[in-house]
């Protein structure tokens, strides 16, 4: 009987482990079946748009080793010009895209588009996702890559090269500069080639439409708020968020040495010997630490003069002995303040009190626990800090002693800011170069901040009364980029950081989570306009916090097919065995809350939409290919209203990598959607229940999730 029972379990095993397998390969995300579907509906869409007034700007197409001569041959420009790789071809709608761009942007005089490769075998791979206009970025690196068009009334703007068209008479430079194109396409372009067009071309494109200069920023009022909605203003310089290219080849990226003649955000000894920087650091009863960054700064800084400003809101007698000793080593080699009051812990106040105590034109604030190990950092920062449309100035921070990053800029998801490619190996290059180069981000961590000071100043420093713990450092990122300045963070330099020494982790404690969450609420109110906005994070990119990479976000596109066919909560009529609670299923919850709220923020007011949940959840040392999953939703005020909500499989490669000794864990993501007007109005806690469909095993898990269930 046993050994019978046995047989026909191993047979129920064998029959889920292989349907488990087919639903994966279905699940398995490809980019390739991403871009083909998602061309097919944008083609669809086009087709049943009015072109007519792009169709009426003529426009012409000239591969990059032929654009120096066809602009420079005095031969009549049409209105615009597609500028594209000589190796690739442009997509089907590239051509409809650009013309009606300019035709609905006329203040606009450039602008550039996304991009993939095609394999041998025909199969798209390897997008590059771009972002809106970052003048930093570009400055780093030509990210407009394989394609870019502009108006040839630009032109007149700028003086492209020393040659006029009279010099192409001579039949010599002539039959020079074709040898010149014949051997451009053989091989990659050349630098001088790609220098013009980089730093002759589109450099000088960039500088005469205002590039380099603050954003134009105009307010209106916020529906049903008092406060005006703030978006950061428009980009001078246009980006199309589709497919335009399709290379034969991964791009080799143009880096900044191909530009010539322009000083435009580079380093100058004499600027940085003659403008004072403030390092404001706020620190307490941590004198070990805060010695060992003090002793980094003076051994690492060089050319640029520094004042130290230490404030310390209420240290031991001892340490605060300890601490002034410090200091007064510190003095014989640079001047240095010590500000000390005891006071509840608030880091934007202790930073606006440093602030008022300074004397520099530039502020640095940083972290106690920061650790410098490479000389003209500091240079590094105050040189893009100086610049008059730059704002918030940070740099890659590392964990000690390895390659590993914990901050590489800050990305604005709809969940909140995250800090993008944390935990990722520095050693890589990642997604082309992005922890690698100087880049324009929404924000920069407090631990490293360098900002000009009168620009501190006009944006009212940090944020004392909302943000006295977290999120202050992107509050005041996010209200100097609403200003219309670019934050940087530089990626081609980096610090070390201890991170979280002086505080703890706020993630471990469930009473610093709960408010961390009630300040990131607060943060998503005070900037309602820049909800789920990231103009330097592509469109089409994950809004998974979780996925530190960047990835296409395939989970936006199913949650849109999922709004349409949502699951129906059923009551649970039987009581759950307290025996079925058990800690070994694991259950993450990432999002839970309106639909509405999910695509407009927390100042949604309505849940005509729905309800959204997602997250993942696996049974430790088990196969979880035998596991069917149901949400639970508890009701906080009868704990006997308990509801079943149907998921969704979600294919998650980020746990997957996180779980390499455990079985069947590819599909460990869920996501689930149901209408408004099922449950009763009030609070859910959201659990897990998993039912092994081998045996009767149910194991059940919550979280400390709530969904509010509004009426």
């Amino acid at each position: 009987m046993v050994k019978w029972k046995a047989t026909i379990r191993q047979a129920l095993i064998r029959r889920e482990q292989a349907a488990y397998e087919a639903e994966r390969r279905g699940l398995t995300p490809s980019y390739n079946a991403w871009y083909r579907a998602h061309e097919e509906l944008l083609l669809s869409q086009l087709a049943e748009e009015d072109h007519s007034a792009g169709e009426r700007l003529s426009i012409k197409t000239v591969r990059y080793s032929h654009l120096r001569n066809y602009l420079l041959s005095g031969e009549a420009l049409p209105d615009l010009v597609v500028a594209c790789d000589d190796e690739g071809q442009l997509t089907p709608c590239a051509l409809t895209l650009i013309r009606d761009f300019f035709a609905e942007n006329p203040a606009i005089g450039l602008v550039y588009g996304d991009e993939d490769r095609v394999d041998a075998d025909g199969l798209f791979r390897d997008p590059w996702m771009k972002s809106d206009w970052a003048p930093d970025t570009f400055l780093s690196t030509f990210y407009f890559g394989s394609i870019f068009a502009f108006r040839s009334s630009e032109l007149g703007l700028i003086n492209p090269a020393s040659r006029k068209a009279s010099d192409y008479e001579a039949r010599s430079v002539l039959e020079e500069d074709s040898r010149e194109e014949l051997d451009a396409r053989r091989s990659d372009l050349d630098d001088g080639m790609s220098s013009w067009i980089y730093g002759k071309l589109c450099m000088k494109l960039a500088q005469a439409a205002g590039g380099f200069s603050r954003r134009t920023v105009t307010e209106t009022a916020a529906e049903g708020e008092d406060a005006p909605l703030l978006t950061g203003g428009s980009f001078p310089i246009g980006h199309i968020p589709e497919i335009l290219f399709h290379r034969d080849e991964r791009p080799v990226l143009w880096n900044s040495p191909l530009i010539r003649d322009s000083l435009t955000g580079r380093y100058s000894s004499e600027s940085a010997a003659t403008r004072l920087i403030s390092i404001i650091i706020p620190s307490r009863d941590n004198p070990e630490v805060l010695g060992r960054c003090i002793e980094t700064i003076g051994q690492y800084t060089q050319a640029s003069p520094y004042e130290l400003i230490i404030v310390d809101n209420g240290s031991t007698d001892e340490n605060r002995r300890l601490v002034e000793e410090l200091l007064a080593r510190h003095n014989e080699a640079g001047a240095s303040l010590y500000l000390y009051e005891k006071a509840e812990f608030n880091f934007s106040r202790m930073c606006n009190l440093g602030a008022s105590r300074a004397n520099g034109e530039l502020l640095l604030f940083l972290n106690d626990d920061i650790e410098i190990r490479k000389p003209g950092w500091l240079s590094y920062l105050s040189e893009k800090a100086k610049l008059p449309y730059v704002g918030a100035v940070g740099m890659k921070l590392l964990y000690p002693n390895s390659d590993i990053i914990q901050h590489a800029g800050v990305v604005n998801l709809r969940v909140g800011p995250v800090h993008k490619l944390q935990y990722e190996n520095n050693a890589e290059e990642i997604y082309f170069g992005f922890n690698k180069g100087v880049r324009n981000v929404m924000a920069v961590t407090g631990a490293c901040l360098m900002v000009r000071a009168e620009l501190f100043h006009e944006v009212g420093g940090f944020d004392e009364d909302r943000f006295a713990v977290a999120f202050n450092d992107i509050d005041l990122c996010y209200r100097i980029y609403e200003k219309g300045y670019y934050n940087v963070v530089r990626n081609n330099m980096y610090l070390y950081h201890h991170e979280s020494l002086s505080r703890g982790d706020d993630r471990k404690d469930r009473v610093k989570s709960l408010r961390l969450s009630k300040e990131l609420e607060t943060l998503l109110r005070a900037h309602p306009g820049l909800y789920g906005v990231d103009p330097f994070y592509a469109k089409y990119m994950t809004q998974n916090p979780v996925v530190t990479k960047f990835r296409i976000d395939y989970d936006e596109e199913l949650l849109r097919s999922l709004s349409h066919q949502t699951m129906v909560p059923s009551r649970r009529r039987k009581k759950l065995p307290e025996k079925w609670t058990n800690p070994v299923l694991r259950l993450g919850v990432e999002y839970a809350n309106s639909l509405d709220e999910w695509y407009l923020g927390p100042f949604a007011t309505g849940t005509k939409k729905g309800y959204y949940v997602k997250g993942y959840s696996f049974v430790i040392g088990a196969d979880n290919a035998l596991y069917e999953r149901t949400i639970l939703l508890r009701q906080s005020s009868a704990e006997n209203e308990l509801w079943e909500l149907p998921v969704r499989a979600m294919y998650r490669e980020d746990i997957r990598d996180q779980l390499k000794d455990q079985i069947h864990v590819d599909l460990t993501g869920f996501i689930a959607c149901f209408e408004a007007g099922i449950l009763p109005e009030g609070d859910y806690t959201v659990g897990m229940l998993a039912k092994d469909r081998s045996s009767r095993q149910r194991i059940v898990n919550w979280s400390d999730v709530i969904l509010k269930v509004r009426g």
